[in-house]
């Protein structure tokens, strides 16, 4: 597993231990949830409920099991003796005096008993203290919310990478676990995601097995998905995943009819090319951008160290006949790229795309107002 898909997995456990859409309100009743289980004196079994009750609630379950920890050692003494004072009030009417004769009456099943219908009372009473407190602390916390609108936004784009990588069931195998493994470990994804705004009507510029363009398609921020590329191989794979979604056809990058679109992707794509059909492409691609984004992920060509190490698989990708065996790799540092595209009327910001891999890819988000 690739560090950044380690990651992004364990910050998926801990968000889902953490709870979902958060508010002063649902950490109320994850204290008073916590609270009321921590009275209870089934020792040993606490963590259990906690976790069946917040875990499908989408409760704070670290939050419940740490207030949950009132029966510690230090306080359990005093809430057992509350407990069992209250249960023999409630059940026999009379104070529980805690004598041998009266031990000896009662016997331990009995205050057994008493323990667990007081701690029904002193359960309930200590959850509506702490659900108030709670509900006021949390109130005066800003950042709950923008934390809960974070993991919102995060599950609605494993949905959505979930979503896109189902579409591939019924392609070829090494082609389902290229499409798995690209778009749980490539850093674009989220770097896609994360971008502000809707991306309307996306035109994918050597679109592969379509993975991305469809990716866009299920994040519901596109109103339109096509794409092509030079292999027919892999667009076979993308129109049967796309189904009515989007649109993929077998093309050459630079015979493209220039059409009118909101974003253009351009994925791993320019350094395929000469240089001069670089050029030509971008040129195209800005025709068709007249109000909107070009996307461009490329290898920067200036940072010596990711540099080489990206230009070392991908001369191994050629060799084995893996990746476009047949071309040769034309790679220019990001600034000559974003220089061209700012003569073109567009506005540049570069953005490293390379987190937890050992890249130098970034990508070029062009804006043209």
């Amino acid at each position: 597993m690739m560090p950044s898909a380690a990651s992004g997995l364990l910050s998926r456990i801990w968000r889902r231990l953490r709870g979902t859409r958060q508010s002063p309100s649902r950490v109320a009743l994850a204290v008073a949830i916590g609270l009321f289980i921590g009275c209870l004196p089934l020792y040993g079994l606490h963590f259990l409920l906690c976790s069946l009750i917040c875990v499908p609630l989408g409760l704070d379950l670290l939050l419940c099991y740490l207030v949950a920890n009132i029966s510690n050692p230090l306080l359990a003494p005093f809430l057992v003796t509350l407990e069992v004072e209250l249960g023999s009030l409630v059940t026999t009417g009379q104070h529980a005096a805690f004598t041998l004769a009266r031990a000896k009456q009662t016997g331990i099943l009995g205050f057994v008993w008493q323990a667990g219908v007081g701690s029904v009372f002193v359960g309930s009473g200590l959850a509506a203290i702490g659900a108030a407190v709670a509900y006021a602390v949390a109130s005066r916390i800003k950042p709950v919310e923008s934390d809960a609108l974070a993991a919102d936004r995060d599950d609605e784009l494993d949905a959505a990478l979930l979503r896109t990588i189902a579409r591939y069931r019924d392609a070829p195998i090494a082609d389902r676990i290229y499409v798995a493994a690209k778009l749980r470990s490539d850093p674009l994804t989220r770097l896609l995601a994360g971008l502000p705004g809707d991306f309307g009507r996306v035109l994918d510029v050597g679109a592969g097995r379509g993975q991305f363009g469809l990716f866009l398609s299920e994040l519901g921020r596109s109103t339109e998905v096509r794409g092509f590329d030079s292999d027919p191989r892999k667009i076979a794979v993308a129109q049967v995943a796309a189904a009515a979604a989007a649109h993929f056809e077998v093309q050459v990058a630079l015979e493209f009819a220039a059409r009118d679109v909101d974003t253009l992707l351009l994925a791993d794509v320019l350094h395929y090319l000469p240089l001069a059909e670089q050029d030509e492409l971008l040129r195209r691609a800005a025709l068709c951008v007249k109000r909107g984004r070009i996307l461009i992920r490329e290898l920067d060509a200036e940072p010596v160290g990711r540099s080489a190490v990206t230009r070392v698989l991908e001369w191994l990708a050629m060799i084995s006949g893996y990746n476009r065996g047949g071309a040769g790799r034309h790679y220019r540092p990001a600034s000559e790229l974003v220089a061209q595209l700012t003569r073109t009327g567009f506005s540049c910001e570069v953005q490293g795309a390379s987190q937890g891999t050992p890249f130098g890819n970034v990508l070029i988000i062009a804006t043209r107002a």
